[in-house]
Order: C-alpha cells, then structure tokens, then sequence
C-alpha cells in the first residue's frame, strides 16, 4: 500500500507510524539493496531493526560487511532532510535471504513500484450475463455442449471483473486478459437461384 507523507503542515509535525514485520528478500545479484515500502525516519539512536534468520543484523554507517546493513539517509529528496530513498544496502554475502524489518514510518516514496503498490477498491461490472442462440453453429468455438448429429451455437456474455481491491497493475492486467475487438463484416455475392419462378435472376456463377 502507498501511505502519504505524514506532515501536518499546520503544526509541523511528523506522526510517525511504527512498522514491523516487513519482509524482504535481499537481491541475488548486485546492487544488494532493499527499498522499504515506507520511508524510515532518522533517529539516534536509530529505529531500524533488521533481522535474518533470527539474527539481529548491525546497522552501519559505510560499505556492510556480511551481517551488516547500511542505510542510504543521504539521498533528501526536495531538500528535506528527514526524507530519503528508503535503501538499504547489503553484503554480496547475504544475497538471497529474507529479512525482516522494523522501523519509524513517514511515508511512502512515489517510484516505479507505483503500478504494484497503489491499491484501489472497485465496485463489479454492471453488465449482466447474456446468451444469444445462433441457428447455425460457429466457425470456432470455446467448447461444446450436448449430443448430436446437428450443430447449432451460442453466444454468451459474462460479467466482467468482480468487486475487489486491485493494485493498479492488477487491474490493468485484468482488463487486458478480458479485452477484444469485433468486426462485423458485410459479405457480397452472386447467386444461380434457378427458382423457374419468373425471378429474371439467373446469372450468377
């Protein structure tokens, strides 16, 4: 979920969320870094705790060591410097694991995750389920149905994408796999009808 940045403007004050039991897994190949779904706030002494594999790991102030993490605090982003990336940087030697994290929330930082991340309830399709029975019997088809020697067809329409909390990217995907186009066509042709009944329409082919 995405969270707003918690400042009120009036009284310039941060409202600070504690965050626990966040779960990452450290990349497998370089940069090993994390990026928090929030962005932590700077404390001394600091709020963020990491753990793997029921180890505490220590946080440092330089490149990590194995069991070590750094936080990346000196990316401000628009020049506030309680605000950052929410990075943190690992050893190539933990590469892999899971962690687990607790910190100070302030927010969350608007970056290509947005299409993952940002979760919308939507009410269902109000289209109803429709079939249209056809006399003959298609060209193609999904499946069939009953027994028999003479084939006929159905048209059916069914109700699109349920109730729900979609992130955008879900969503997005969802009406792609239900997305199509169609095409009436009209078709011209000659006819021998040959009736013998004064039509004067005998040419044809």
């Amino acid at each position: 979920m995405i969270y707003d940045y918690r400042l009120d403007p009036w009284n310039n004050v941060l409202d600070i969320h504690n965050i626990s039991g966040e779960r990452h897994t450290i990349p497998t190949t370089s940069p090993f870094t994390v990026r928090l779904l929030e962005v932590p706030q700077k404390t001394e002494p600091t709020s963020l705790n990491v753990v793997c594999s029921g180890v505490a790991m220590t946080e440092v102030a330089a490149t990590p060591e194995q069991g070590q993490f750094y936080p990346d605090y000196r990316a401000n982003v628009t020049g506030d410097s309680n605000w950052n990336r929410g990075e943190l940087l690992f050893n190539a030697a933990d590469a892999g694991k899971t962690i687990t994290v607790s910190y100070r929330g302030m927010g969350t930082l608007i970056d290509s995750r947005l299409p993952s991340m940002l979760q919308m309830s939507f009410s269902g399709s109000q289209q109803g389920d429709r079939e249209v029975s056809l006399s003959k019997a298609p060209s193609s088809w999904d499946r069939s149905e009953g027994s028999g020697v003479f084939a006929g067809g159905k048209l059916r329409r069914y109700r699109g994408i349920p109730a729900g909390t979609y992130s955008l990217q879900e969503i997005l995907q969802k009406l792609i796999n239900i997305s199509s186009s169609t095409e009436f066509v009209r078709t011209l042709h000659d006819c021998n009808c040959d009736c013998h009944n004064d039509c004067s329409d005998d040419s044809g082919p």
